[in-house]
């Protein structure tokens, strides 16, 4: 037969491994209040930064990126390094104000991605489009008006 010990037993062993350094209790509290700490400041600071970049002047457009036949997959142990390429062109777009929204689409299909920019023109637009990595690597990129 299997029972349980008193909760008053399991403290006087917890006391006693304690006191001989055999176990050590842990500083949750302390642990969450520092990385709820940290999660504030992180929050504070993109929000100055999102609430510090202007829009740029124009209308939305939506680029969507296609991926067919044509397309060159990122060779092995290359991936980092394609996403982080797309990462640069978006952030650049992003502090000029050109980028509103971007990422990649889940789902079976041509369409893999999307993102949502400001241009003055539709040519504008569709330079900003020419200039993203997608197309290097023979991607197709459709370029819409954005009705918000």
């Amino acid at each position: 037969m299997h029972r349980e010990p008193t909760p008053a037993l399991e403290e006087r062993v917890v006391r006693a491994l304690t006191a001989a350094g055999l176990i050590r209790r842990k500083r949750w509290p302390r642990i969450w209040m520092t990385a709820a700490a940290v999660t504030l400041a992180a929050a504070v600071v993109l929000s100055a930064l999102h609430l510090g970049r202007g829009k740029a002047p124009g209308e939305p457009y939506v680029m969507l990126l296609y991926e067919d036949s044509t397309f060159q997959l990122a060779a092995p142990g290359h991936l980092a390094g394609r996403r982080a390429e797309y990462a640069r062109w978006a952030d650049s777009l992003y502090r000029r104000g050109e980028l509103d929204l971007g990422g990649r689409v889940g789902g079976a299909g041509p369409i893999t991605g999307m993102f949502i920019i400001r241009a003055a023109t539709d040519a504008d637009a569709a330079k900003l489009a020419a200039s993203c990595p997608h197309i290097k690597y023979g991607g197709h990129i459709e370029v819409r008006r954005f009705f918000e």
